[in-house]
């Protein structure tokens, strides 16, 4: 690995220049769906059987950023 850089923002001119090797897509997307689908629920007065729900990352590399780069 170059280069390690921790950021809260994905940066696709640091992959397209070989400044950085890996970073993570947060869905965000995903995450308010989900969160919008566990408020109905609780509207609805149904028991949430989990404590905390998980959305996953994606893995983004320069092979596959320009496909993140919309989203």
């Amino acid at each position: 690995m170059r280069n390690l850089m921790m950021t809260a923002a994905f940066t696709p001119a640091a992959i397209g220049v070989g400044d950085l090797d890996l970073t993570v897509f947060q869905d965000a997307a995903g995450q308010g769906r989900k969160g919008a689908e566990i408020i109905a629920r609780m509207a609805k007065g149904e028991q949430l059987d989990e404590r905390a729900v998980y959305i996953p990352f994606e893995r983004v590399t320069p092979a596959n950023a320009d496909g993140c780069l919309d989203r």
